[in-house]
């Protein structure tokens, strides 16, 4: 209940309406009384009691209505019950009698609801009742339940209007912890229509709101599809008068600006007079510098005339932490003799790309294009081919290529494939120990 009844205080907001605070509370921090209540109650009584006299009234009328309408029913019914009555009398007397017997259901309806009405009467003065439900509305926001918090809300919250300038008007319903009354209540004339107070008159109609998803029935029997029906009626409380709603207005603060836009001309006026870069003024200014540079282009954004005269030397490019020419060479005959870049990195205490800058240093230096790998691959395949047809043994050609059995085999494989010719028996070429 506190998060409810104190958020106005906790934000500090000045609102008109006394929806928000003055609620006593006891030990257990239920709410025991209402300050605006009392009032609220005598303005619901005073209209139930007018709309009492004046339903008594029409009472006799209505009664009277319905009895002359069934004597005029009983008269068409024995008309029609005639086999020689023309066709057109007939068609005449069957439109008269359909609108009668409407026009009684729709008396003896209202009449009936009437009755209804008077029923809920008591529980519509009822206290008790009334603060049950505001505490029921402050349990459903501590919840943290946004289906439920959005539902409950809506029976009291006609509409919120929030204007570019910040100004935000909530327009509260008096009546929205009784929401049998919002029906009982609104103005309607007798032949159904809304008073002159519709709001749907004097302003756009906004969209129906989509209806919530809950359960049917609540734990204390309220129909709550019905509640989510009503809440998600843009016009619920279309017909009651203005005495029937608070006002509140709150107004946003202006948006604190933020610290580029609060130091963007210092900042800017400080670089241009000490010519200092954005590493230097991050550090006096105690900030980074993507919010030093953001600040120097928010100031050149705004002053179009302004410009930046400071044009520091970024040091140029970085000195090589290797020399080249000392193993590049090297680097690349034993990459071309079979190592790997990695284990070249290892043997030279460089990176992989420092080993890929040293190879293509040294075949632009012999004018030649790097070899790719299916390049290499197809020396090391003529190498193994040339070594076998010279009468080399397997094991001196998995020595000389420094690779394993399998690989010079592939290698052999390979040479053989491409002129179609299957590869020969190479065990009796191997070196006898």
């Amino acid at each position: 209940m506190t998060s409810f009844l104190g958020w106005r205080r906790l934000h500090g907001v000045a609102t008109t309406s006394p929806f928000f605070g003055g609620a006593i509370m006891d030990e257990k921090n239920n709410v025991q009384q209402l300050p605006w209540l009392p009032e609220i109650m005598e303005l619901v009584r005073d209209e139930l009691s007018t709309l009492t006299e004046t339903q008594h009234e029409q009472r006799p009328a209505l009664e009277q209505e319905v009895k002359l309408l069934e004597d005029k029913i009983k008269g068409w019914s024995a008309s029609l019950a005639k086999p020689d009555l023309s066709t057109a009398l007939r068609t005449a007397i069957e439109s008269d009698c359909s609108a009668a017997l409407d026009r009684r259901q729709d008396i003896e309806n209202s009449l009936a609801e009437r009755e209804a009405q008077h029923e809920q009467a008591d529980r519509l003065v009822d206290e008790s009742e009334v603060l049950h439900r505001i505490e029921q509305l402050a349990d459903v926001l501590d919840r943290n339940n946004p289906t439920m918090g959005n539902l409950h809300l809506s029976l009291h919250i006609d509409r919120i209007v929030c204007a570019p300038d910040g100004k935000v008007t909530m327009k509260i319903c008096k009546l929205g912890s009784l929401t049998e009354a919002v029906e009982i209540f609104a103005d309607v004339d007798d032949n159904g229509d809304t008073s002159s107070n519709d709001p749907k008159k004097t302003r756009g109609a906004p969209r129906r709101r989509a209806r919530l998803r809950v359960e049917s029935w609540a734990e204390d029997g309220v129909n709550m599809r019905a509640l989510a029906e009503f809440a998600a009626d843009s016009d619920r409380f279309a017909g009651l008068g203005e005495d029937w709603f608070w006002t509140d207005e709150f107004q946003i603060p202006d948006r604190p600006l933020s610290w580029v836009d609060q130091n963007a001309q210092r900042v800017f006026g400080r670089r241009q007079e000490a010519k200092l870069s954005h590493a230097k003024l991050a550090a006096e200014f105690g900030v980074s510098k993507p919010t030093i540079r953001a600040a120097i282009n928010r100031h050149l954004a705004t002053h179009p005339d302004a410009k930046d005269e400071v044009n520091l030397s970024s040091g140029g490019a970085r000195p090589p932490k290797f020399d080249l020419t000392e193993f590049g060479h090297e680097a690349r005959a034993l990459w071309a003799a079979g190592w790997a870049k990695l284990k070249l990195a290892k043997k030279y205490g460089c990176s992989t790309p420092t080993i890929d800058k040293a190879i293509a240093w040294a075949y632009d230096q012999a004018g030649l294009p790097v070899p790719t790998r299916a390049d290499r691959q197809s020396v090391r395949v003529a190498e193994a081919r040339q070594m076998l047809d010279t009468g080399h043994s397997l094991d001196e050609i998995v020595d000389a290529l420094k690779v394993s059995d399998v690989t010079a085999r592939k290698y052999l494989n390979a040479s053989f494939a491409a002129e179609g010719k299957p590869m020969p028996d190479l065990r009796s070429k191997r070196r006898q120990s």
